[in-house]
């Protein structure tokens, strides 16, 4: 029993001198100068991205070369692993409109993570980043229907019928009046019904170039129509015929229109009223194709079926020079060999 004291107080000796010892590692670890170069990423984003764009946008990859204590290099490579986050008007990176250049390694080293760490930024490889800064403007402008494969009997309803539209300020000032549009699709919906349909909005085509900093708010809108065909008509007076002739067929024969039908009359079709659209401006010019895979038997004239119709895409037939769509429209064709 007499030995019970000592043995406790060596043993606490031991402990205490352990933990000394560690203590006093853990010291020297944290005021040890190394240097370590390592990878990540920086990424330059906006304070406040409903006044200011900013771009590049996407992360740009760094090398870093970094001086300090062991646990400020790991506390610094946990940031750059995560991405450093550098804000126009914050961290040494200015914040006027325009193009800048950016000096990676004065922006990293303000950056409160890198800061923070403890870590010095010796190098950083790119040592520069250009980039550029303008002001968004936010406006309220209209919701207009299109649907551009129907027909609707009344008004077309859009709710919202006004939303918030996002823009460069420079491209707002190049532009005129805005809208955005709701565009349905009607090739699924059954005609002869009241129907309300929710598409996304789409801005306008003259905002292309900015249409990743462009938003509307909100993004969808319900349009609600009476939906009386899916398709529209057009009657076009009078369609050209065009022979196709295989070239070994040319080369011994001649062939075209009789005098008299170089064209069909009365040509009735039916389709999307974007294709309709076309041919009734005149964007699209349709014809009649008549196409021989093989000569004629005799030459003279000679009566052959128009083989296909050349019309926008979703158009189709419904009739011709008097005769219903579904059944043979035929040309007289003139075929003479030649010399």
């Amino acid at each position: 029993m007499k030995h019970e004291p000592r043995w406790r107080g060596e043993a606490l000796n031991v402990v205490a001198a352990a933990v000394i010892a560690l203590l006093v590692w853990a010291y020297a670890n944290d005021r040890t100068r190394e240097t370590a170069t390592l990878a990540g990423t920086v990424r330059l984003s906006p304070a406040d991205p409903r006044a200011t764009w900013v771009a590049p946008s996407a992360a740009v990859t760094v090398s870093v070369e970094l001086r300090g204590s062991r646990r400020s290099i790991e506390r610094a490579e946990t940031a750059l692993r995560a991405g450093i986050p550098l804000s126009p008007g914050a961290d040494g990176v200015p914040s006027e409109p325009g193009s800048h250049v950016l000096a990676l390694r004065d922006a990293m080293q303000a950056n409160a993570a890198i800061a923070e760490s403890g870590a010095e930024l010796v190098r950083v490889r790119p040592e520069t980043v250009p980039f550029e800064v303008g002001e968004l403007v936010t406006e309220q402008v209209p919701v207009t229907a299109v649907l551009p494969s129907a027909s609707v009997s009344g008004d077309i309803a859009v709710e919202p019928a006004v939303v918030s539209l996002t823009v460069p300020a420079a491209a707002r000032q190049a532009l005129g009046r805005l809208a955005v549009d709701a565009i349905v699709d009607t090739k699924n919906l059954e005609p002869g019904k009241p129907q309300q349909v929710d598409v996304d909005l789409r801005l306008p085509e003259s905002l292309g170039r900015w249409r990743e900093l462009c938003r509307v708010v909100p993004a969808r809108a319900k349009v609600s129509f009476a939906l009386l065909k899916a398709d529209s008509e057009f009657r076009i007076a009078s369609v050209p015929v065009r022979v196709s002739v295989p070239a070994d067929v040319a080369q011994s024969w001649t062939v075209a229109a009789a005098p008299g039908a170089e064209s069909i009359a009365g040509v009735v079709v039916s389709g999307p009223r974007a294709s309709i659209d076309a041919l009734r401006s005149g964007a699209f010019a349709a014809a009649a194709i008549v196409d021989l895979a093989s000569a004629p038997e005799l030459p003279g004239r000679v009566r052959q079926a128009v083989s296909f119709w050349r019309l926008p895409e979703g158009v189709s037939v419904v009739e011709a020079g008097g005769v219903r769509g579904g059944e043979a429209v035929t040309v007289d064709l003139v075929a003479s060999p030649r010399p």
